[in-house]
């Protein structure tokens, strides 16, 4: 009985804590940030009325429309759609134009500099060009896990604070 009691005892114990396991992990889909989009969402490679009817459907799920509701939602969501079109349309024309520009300072700034200057200039900016490459492959740590390295060592954001700006000085 002894035997029995302790063996259930242990068994509830184990389900106990493979249950709080699983409650920690997250779902790979949900990042909790906006750089997660469905792809059925990814606006910009759909037309305005394709946008606007994807809104409409997905509101119509939750809200139950009458037919005259989800004609009136569907041309809101349409005059919306096209204004997203359009400024998405002027925000890569100025990226261009931005572009274009920080190039044209770029080459002004080069003519000023001696060679030695541009040597070292041209280094640097290799160097950022490499750090930011690198984030994006993920060997440089995000936010996120510079959180979770800190709350796990046991140092506070104030005093890694600190310390970058006593390195930055």
């Amino acid at each position: 009985m002894k035997k029995l009691m302790l063996s259930l005892a242990l068994s509830g114990l184990m389900f106990a804590g493979f249950a709080q396991e699983k409650g920690n992990v997250k779902n790979q889909n949900d990042r909790g940030d906006r750089r997660f989009v469905k792809k059925e969402f990814q606006l910009d490679k759909k037309s305005a009325e394709e946008i606007a009817q994807l809104r409409t459907d997905r509101m119509d799920e939750k809200l139950k429309f009458t037919d005259k509701q989800r004609k009136e939602i569907y041309s809101l969501q349409l005059d919306q759609a096209k204004k997203d079109k359009e400024y998405a349309s002027n925000r890569k024309e100025s990226m261009e134009r931005m572009k274009k520009d920080r190039m044209a300072q770029r080459e002004k700034l080069m003519k000023n500099l001696s060679p030695d200057q541009q040597k070292l200039f041209k280094e640097s900016f290799a160097e950022n060009r490499k750090q930011r490459h690198n984030r994006k492959e993920g060997d440089r740590p995000t936010r996120r896990n510079r959180i979770e390295r800190n709350g796990s060592d046991g140092r506070k954001g104030e005093e890694n604070r600190k310390e970058a700006v006593s390195k930055n000085s």
